[in-house]
Order: structure tokens, then sequence, then C-alpha cells
């Protein structure tokens, strides 16, 4: 599984300034001797044994003398990410380390890793570069290569012991999620958007999906979408229509995941949020009755061509990437319930829901 063919390039640029030219020799003041730097290199995992999704990385470090410049970095050894057991990160210089020599320091890469499979086997991996110095505007660089001594790749299965039904395949060290509303004071039948963010340290899986738990069955819910998502946050939205003002509290929302750290399974928890009724019956409908002729001929009028349409489009909710409730022929009566940003909902004998 563990095969050594893949080179990694890590381009560190630790201090060579941008003047310095490689290989080049004052030709005023005769040849300089090169100056003899040593390298030595060691390579390991953090942690040493980290469970399968738990984002962990090979540190690879270079001990060598203060006043060097270290160039052009490379590593090759790592098993391929498309062996499928195995995946990586953008690279990163760390800072500087002390080193057990007198004059020497320790430079520090970080190369992040994330096993998707258990694994255990030996790698052998050459780090590559250049070492040198500039003196008076000119730099002076040869090339170094070392073979460390074997890395243990180590990583476990997470325990069946304890593991929900439900799992999520989340596994991180934190995790926590909110719940948040676009409006909490509401008629009956009024639209209500949840969003739901998560945010976590760790592995969160593509599949992964919020439970949501304990809702009234005096809500109308559809099921949470994701939004957006980047490396260390989720998000999802819900659309919630309270029926009736006993609708009184959205649901408690939740997600399971693994910490390595504890070794326990545990729940990252937003609790419901209070809905305020403004009025025990819906919006008033008196004076709005309209019909999808009126609208439309008023339409036709307009400088709108596009809304020359003989029909009339419900959405679910008032944007035009929501999906189509229902399309209405013309003469369908219709009554307006509520209006938001040019947006109006419409109750009709087939279905409620907006339209511009």
């Amino acid at each position: 599984m563990c095969r050594n063919s893949i080179v990694i390039a890590l381009f560190a640029a630790f201090a060579l300034s941008a003047s310095a030219q490689f290989f080049s020799f004052p030709r005023s003041r005769g040849f300089q001797e090169m100056p003899q730097f040593t390298v030595s290199a060691t390579a390991h995992c953090e942690p040493a044994t980290p469970v399968v999704g738990e984002p962990c990385a090979v540190i690879l470090e270079l001990d060598v003398d203060r006043s060097a410049v270290v160039e052009q970095v490379s590593v090759s050894g790592l098993p391929e990410s498309n062996d499928g057991f195995i995946v990586y990160g953008e690279l990163e210089n760390l800072a500087d380390g002390k080193s057990a020599t007198q004059g020497h320091v320790v430079k520090r890469i970080r190369i992040p890793v994330r096993f998707l499979k258990p694994v255990s086997c030996d790698v052998s991996l050459t780090v590559q570069g250049m070492i040198g110095t500039v003196q008076g505007g000119s730099s002076f660089f040869s090339n170094f290569g070392r073979r460390l001594n074997p890395l243990r790749f180590d990583a476990r299965s997470i325990p069946k012991d304890g593991r929900p039904a439900d799992f999520s395949g989340a596994i991180g060290r934190r995790f926590s999620i909110k719940q948040t509303l676009d409006r909490d004071h509401v008629r009956p039948n009024d639209l209500v958007t949840a969003t739901y963010t998560l945010d976590f340290d760790g592995y969160c899986p593509s599949n992964i999906f919020p439970n949501v738990e304990n809702l009234s069955s005096e809500f109308k819910a559809y099921e949470p979408k994701e939004t957006s998502r980047t490396s260390r946050r989720v998000v999802w939205t819900q659309n919630l229509v309270p029926r009736t003002a006993q609708a009184t509290n959205t649901s408690s929302v939740s997600v399971n995941y693994f910490n390595p750290s504890t070794k326990r399974y545990e729940v990252a928890r937003a609790n419901p949020l209070k809905l305020t009724f403004v009025s025990a019956e819906a919006a008033s409908t008196e004076n709005t009755s309209v019909t999808v002729t009126d609208s439309v001929d008023a339409k036709r009028n307009s400088s709108d061509t596009s809304a020359a349409s003989p029909v009339v489009v419900l959405r679910f909710a008032p944007s035009d990437s929501s999906p189509v409730v229902a399309t209405l022929p013309p003469g369908t009566p219709v009554k307006e319930l509520a209006t938001r940003n040019g947006w109006r909902r419409l109750e009709t004998p087939r279905a409620i829901g907006w339209s511009k």
C-alpha cells in the first residue's frame, strides 16, 4: 500500500534575499572558497498514532548551521494520494527550533496528512535541496541529499464501542454548532429560515448531515440543505412554516463526532429557539385579493417584457433559485399573505408560495 513514488516540492525560502543569484562568484575579488555546511534530517508524525480521519502531519526537521541558507527543499518517498488511503494538505514552514549542536538551528516543515483507512507500514523518505550562504551580494550553494530513517505510518481505526448508530464520520477535538433564525416574530404560515452553522477543528466528511430533533408537528418542515463549506465550517439552511401559534419552538440540532483527545464519541448540539407570535391568526388578506389575470395584465403594461407570460410561478421561498411550488394558469384566484423584498406570498386553491 505504501509506495515510495511521490515527490512533494516544498520550496522553502528561509533566508535568501531577492537580489542573490545561485552559483554566482564575485569577479573582482577572485575565487572564494565555498563554505562547507553539514545537514542532518529527521522526520516524524504528529501525533504518532492518529486515528482514521484525524488531522495529523509529517514534520520534517533539518539541522543546519545558523548562518546557512536552505533552498528548494523536496521530499520523495511519501505514498501517493491516489492510493486511496491518504491525502495531503498545503505545506507550511514552521518556526525554527533549537538544535542540540551549538551554532546550529532546526528548520521545520509541516506536511498535513489525513489517513482515510487504517494503515501500518514504514516509508523510506529522501530529502534533497540546496544549502549555502550569501556573501557580498553573491551566493554560494551546493546540493545536498539525505536518506532518512524509516518513518512509521500507524493509523488506527476509530473504536466500535460506544459508536452511535447514526455516527456522522466527523473526527476532531472541537466541534460546535449554533442555530439562528431569519425572523422570530411571526404569524402562522409565515416562512422562517433556520440556519445551522457548524464550526470544527478536525475532519468533517462531505456527506455529513445535521440531526434535526424533536420538531413539533405544528411545523411544516423541509429538508436542510448545505449552503456553504470551508475547511473549518459547514452551513445548512432549513425552511420551516409554523402551521399554528402552537409552534413555539424550533428543533434542537446536533452533530456527533469522535474526539481523539478524550477517545470518546461526543455530540455538538444547538438548543431550540423560541418563536414569538404577534397574532394567533395568519396575516390578514383583507383588501389584498387579486387574480392571476390582474397581475399578469399589470405586468404586461410595465416595461418588464419578461413578465408577459400568461402564468404565474409560485416558489417555495422569495428567491429565483428556490424550488417551484406550482405554476398557476390565468384566472386563478389568489390572496396576498405577505411581502418581502419585492416578492409576494400568495395563497391559492392549489398551493401557497412566493411570486414576483
